[in-house]
């Protein structure tokens, strides 16, 4: 171990640290892969040092000494991260916060639970399952992905139009500052005394702060959960009863409406087709029975075709299987990076105003011709602003260039839904993929972000680069 990180060494552990060839390849990059449409380097870079907390203290002891030797903290939890928000720099120490992951409490009467950062998800929902509980934030990365990075990009699940984002569960917090200062927030269900400080820490990524524990809504276990599945005629068609449906006043626990394109050259299988429309209620038998008297009718009046039940039960099982893509298969290598050696693979996901969504898709699905770049998916998913474009294209001869052309695409795509009044992205979190978007997306309100990081942070040492500060 070098000698620069002895004393963080003797303080903490020798078992809690790892520099040099100890550090494992995995810790150059997070899900952001080399696959994507990017010009950012595909490799990722080896961090000066790797630690792995075990308490609130020891991430004040590891900030307070970055603070000092001029080094920068990158938060890690599972990796998951797909948008490069845990890609290090050789000057940073990377957090690994998983082995803070104990369930503090768990209020029955109150619903609500109190955990560490690093608890994966999955594992604090089946902590909860034994109290007649579950976790409303169900994204797909749940196997792999941690309450503090589920935090930091303020991500949403499967649930999302029920149960909201994953910043709109948390009622309160426990957070490292740059100095070393521990703040924690009163964890009310609503308070009006000024500024709500938990917001500061929600979606920004860990460059203000690091959670080291939560306090968040959890939600009684639903008497039935029934989803089911159709075919619809074509897209606009679908997306106009969806809208009569939210319009309705239901409240959808599952909705995922995606048409697919032809590609003879992907990777897996994909055909052409009508749209497919997977739709879920969870709640009291009655309250159940009664949005699906309403759906029904709304998706009678579109023609929607009923799927056999069995498809819509395999759509929910493997709901969160594409995670495991990630998993390595050879130090530093993921089943994508195989799966995808020969593609670049890439994806948008804005929020657009219901009325622009067909103009987006048009106009985005024309931008992709332009550039070479071919559709697989596009659709909508928990409600019906947020859209989700997936793209792909061969790497051919020149692997530079076929990145760069989906880099591209992807851009003007974005830029496109900002012109339409719309947001750049509702799940994943900017990270380093789309730093460079940030003075579209925010203007001069960027400028105000970047004052409240150098007030909280002005030696930037919170996870730097990322979200454009």
């Amino acid at each position: 171990m070098g000698a620069r990180f002895s004393e963080l060494a003797e303080r903490l552990g020798a078992d809690q640290i790892a520099t040099d060839s100890a550090i494992p390849p995995r810790y150059r990059l997070d899900a952001f892969r080399a696959h994507r449409g990017s010009r950012l380097p595909e490799g990722g870079v080896d961090p000066a040092a790797v630690v792995w907390p075990r308490s609130t203290e020891d991430v004040s002891i590891v900030v307070r000494f970055a603070a000092a030797a001029g080094l920068s903290i990158v938060p890690w939890g599972g990796g998951t991260g797909l948008m490069g928000g845990a890609r290090p720099s050789a000057d940073s120490i990377v957090l690994d916060m998983r082995r803070m992951r104990r369930v503090l409490s768990i209020d029955r009467a109150s619903n609500r639970a109190t955990a560490e950062a690093g608890i994966v998800l999955e594992a604090l929902d089946r902590r909860l399952r034994k109290r007649g509980l579950t976790l409303g934030h169900d994204p797909w990365s749940r196997p792999r992905a941690t309450l503090g990075g589920a935090i930091g990009t303020n991500g949403i699940g499967y649930a999302g139009y029920l149960r909201g984002t994953m910043g709109d569960q948390i009622l309160g917090f426990e957070v490292v500052l740059a100095d070393g200062t521990v703040v924690r927030t009163r964890p009310a269900v609503r308070s009006t005394t000024g500024l709500d400080l938990k917001r500061l820490f929600i979606g920004t990524e860990g460059t203000l702060g690091i959670v080291t524990s939560a306090t968040l809504r959890v939600f009684p276990i639903p008497e039935r959960e029934e989803i089911h599945a159709f075919a619809i005629r074509d897209f606009p068609r679908g997306l106009a009863s969806l809208v009569r449906i939210y319009d309705d006043g239901l409240t959808p626990a599952v909705m995922d409406f995606e048409e697919t394109f032809p590609g003879p050259s992907l990777p897996w299988r994909s055909e052409g087709g009508p749209p497919i429309l997977y739709l879920g209620f969870a709640g009291s038998r009655e309250v159940v029975a009664a949005s699906w008297r309403v759906a029904r009718r709304r998706l009678r009046a579109a023609a929607a075709q009923s799927f056999p039940d069995r498809e819509a039960r395999e759509y929910w099982r493997t709901r969160h299987d594409i995670i495991y893509a990630h998993d390595e298969v050879a130090p530093g290598v993921t089943r994508a990076d195989v799966r995808l050696k020969e593609f670049i693979f890439d994806y948008v996901h804005v929020a657009l105003p219901t009325s622009k969504i067909l103009a987006y898709r048009r106009s985005g699905l024309a931008i992709l011709r332009r550039h070479g770049v071919r559709p697989i998916g596009f659709g909508v998913w928990t409600q019906p602003e947020l859209v989700s474009l997936e793209v792909l294209r061969s790497v051919g001869q020149d692997r530079t260039a076929a990145r760069a052309a989906v880099a591209t695409a992807v851009d003007e795509i974005i830029r496109r839904a900002l012109a339409l009044g719309g947001t750049m992205e509702y799940v994943h979190g900017v990270g380093v993929k789309l730093a460079h978007l940030m003075t579209d997306e925010l203007g001069t309100g960027l400028e105000v972000a970047r004052r409240v990081k150098a007030a909280l942070d002005s030696a930037g040492t919170l996870n730097p680069g990322k979200l454009g500060l």
